[in-house]
């Protein structure tokens, strides 16, 4: 049954992490860079298990590398830090949030797309 909704799991995930993203908190201080922080794992973890889902899901078929779900997911978090940086949303774009997505998005693909092609063709 997982199998079966794992699409419609991972839409549902992805949309409902734009959403969180773009909450307006006020107040909300100036960040200074810096990945170690709390929230930077969480950005790594939320983009790391999105790409995984979005791998699984399979949507995109015959995509062997995927990197239709790797465009998708590095938009997705590119968009959503973007729209922090308007005014409308009252957050700001941070330059380490957008590393910390990217970095989740990295190891996914490395870990579950080019390990796996490596111990094929060894």
């Amino acid at each position: 049954m997982l199998k079966k909704n794992l699409s419609l799991i991972v839409f549902l995930y992805t949309i409902s992490i734009i959403v969180v993203s773009i909450i307006p908190i006020p107040n909300l201080p100036l960040p200074k860079f810096n990945l170690l922080q709390p929230d930077k794992l969480f950005h790594f973890i939320v983009y790391f298990v999105m790409f995984l889902g979005w791998k699984e899901s399979k949507i995109f078929k015959k995509d062997r590398f995927y990197l239709k779900c790797l465009t998708i997911v590095f938009l997705v978090g590119l968009f959503t830090e973007i729209l922090q940086g308007t005014n409308f949303i009252k957050r700001y774009f941070e330059f380490a949030d957008l590393l910390a997505n990217s970095l989740g998005i990295f190891f996914s693909y490395l870990i579950f797309v080019l390990y796996p092609l490596k111990k094929k063709h060894t």
